[in-house]
Parts: C-alpha cells; sequence; structure tokens
C-alpha cells in the first residue's frame, strides 16, 4: 500500500515568485540609485538648457568653422600676453661659475676682540 504522504514542494523550492523576490531583495538598491541618477541626469539637462541632444548638420559645420578660424587668427606670443620668460640655460651657466670668497675672508680664523679665548686643555693637577 502507498501511503498518502505525498512530497509537496516548499515556498522556499518554487521557482516562479521566488526568483522574483530574490532579485528584487539583492537588486533593488541598485535599481533605486539608478532611477535617482537617471532623474538627475534628466533636471540637470533641462536646467542647463539642452532640449535636445541633436544637433543640425549646418549648425556643426558653422561651429567648426569659427573654431577653425579662431585658431588660425590666433597670434598669441610671451610679449602681447606680457610673459616673462625664464631662459634656464643662462641660469644653469651662472650656476657653475665659481663664487667669489672674498666677502668672506677673515684675517685670522679666530677673532680675541670678541672676548673669546681659546678653550684650554685639561691639567693633569685638577
Amino acid at each position: 500500500m502507498k501511503s498518502k504522504s505525498t512530497k509537496k514542494k516548499s515556498k522556499v523550492s518554487s521557482g516562479g515568485d521566488n526568483a522574483v523576490q530574490q532579485f528584487l531583495l539583492w537588486h533593488s538598491e541598485k535599481i533605486v540609485v539608478g532611477i535617482v541618477v537617471v532623474v538627475a541626469l534628466w533636471f540637470a539637462m533641462k536646467g542647463l538648457g539642452y532640449q535636445t541632444l541633436s544637433w543640425q548638420p549646418s549648425e556643426l559645420e558653422r561651429v567648426a568653422g569659427e573654431a577653425e578660424t579662431a585658431i588660425r587668427n590666433n597670434v598669441r606670443t610671451a610679449e602681447n600676453e606680457e610673459i616673462q620668460i625664464f631662459d634656464y640655460a643662462e641660469f644653469a651657466k651662472q650656476i657653475r661659475v665659481p663664487v667669489s670668497s672674498a666677502p668672506y675672508r677673515s684675517e685670522s680664523a679666530w677673532l680675541p676682540a670678541l672676548g673669546s679665548t681659546r678653550p684650554s686643555a685639561p691639567s693633569a693637577q685638577e
């Protein structure tokens, strides 16, 4: 005789609703962050005045032509911009020139006029 106890599948092992719940459990915060980012980008685009992201070819050609003309007519130089250019090569040549020691010379190695005396050697009598 067969027993009447049939194995019922538990809710945990069923595939349908549990899979959706598991997906939402593991990925819900990522979905929320994605939605927040998309809304923030939408607000930024509206705030900057971008109505559409499509540009007409004639407008692109006009802007490119203006940029090319501005680049060709650019005559910026250091003199026009009042920029001082430092010559490092000349400075490097000056570094290798010996410095005169004349300002640092002294007649004696020690100046008794300042009241200092040479330290004496310790005596054996003390």
